[in-house]
């Protein structure tokens, strides 16, 4: 896969972290256009989304990268917290995850040492029609 465009950024802590991630996805749409590629609104919307959960939802300190490729949108963040399951299998019921994989084309969650935080990476076609 061919990335055409990247943006790289250390969301704030807090309350204006979710902001700053749908702002830093709806740059990389407007730079995507300027260069001839167009993300349809509904996927740039759930880019918006997705992005804004997993940086609301980060173990303090994160690093959100996006890119750009011929067949959507990437979105990494390096710090999340996706819920986990219990070790019986059973884990709590989680909004704000349901909405992030059902959004999502492919979702990969990539656990790293405890200093380094978990990565996710989701996938978001480019094309997705409204609706």
């Amino acid at each position: 896969m061919e990335f055409w465009l990247r943006r790289r950024c250390r969301p704030p802590t807090g309350p204006g972290a979710a902001a700053e991630a749908r702002r830093e996805v709806h740059r990389l749409a407007d730079q995507a256009l300027f260069v001839g590629h167009v993300v349809s609104r509904a996927s740039e919307n759930d880019a918006a989304l997705i992005a804004s959960e997993l940086v609301a939802h980060a173990d303090g300190e994160c690093v959100l990268e996006l890119r750009l490729a011929s067949d959507g949108l990437d979105i990494l963040v390096v710090g999340a917290r996706p819920p986990f399951p219990a070790p019986t299998g059973r884990g709590p019921y989680v909004f704000w995850w349901d909405l992030v994989t059902m959004l999502a084309q492919d979702v990969t969650v990539r656990r790293r040492t405890p200093s380094s935080g978990t990565v996710v990476r989701v996938h978001v076609d480019a094309e997705r029609p409204a609706g």
